[in-house]
């Protein structure tokens, strides 16, 4: 079960300041309250072809929270104890996503 918890989510404005540029063809886009989402454009579907959102986590135990999108579809979600490993993962799911673009298996 889930609980609110303020005290281990990441500061918002140092998540937004650590996570990478967005490379390629991602867009990268700062809302309000740390969240970061990065887009990969698809011309051929209304949504994109792939979104990374990363967040403070409100709402467990950990220090930030990373949710994916392939296409319209929900891609799964994981939840980072430290800030240094959640950098690590978007750096490498970013770079995962445009290596598999290059070779069109994304879809």
């Amino acid at each position: 079960m889930s609980t609110i918890s303020v005290t281990t989510a990441t500061n918002p404005k140092v998540l937004i300041d650590r996570l990478p540029a967005a490379p390629g063809n991602w867009r990268r886009n700062e809302e309000p309250g740390g969240i970061v989402e990065y887009r990969l454009p698809d011309e051929e579907s209304p949504c994109t072809a792939a979104k990374i959102a990363v967040r403070p986590d409100i709402l467990s135990d950990a220090a930030v929270r990373l949710v994916r999108k392939r296409g319209c579809s929900n891609a799964g979600s994981d939840t980072f104890d430290s800030l240094d490993a959640a950098v690590d993962a978007v750096s490498r799911e970013l770079g995962h996503v445009l290596k598999a673009v290059d070779g069109d298996d994304l879809r």
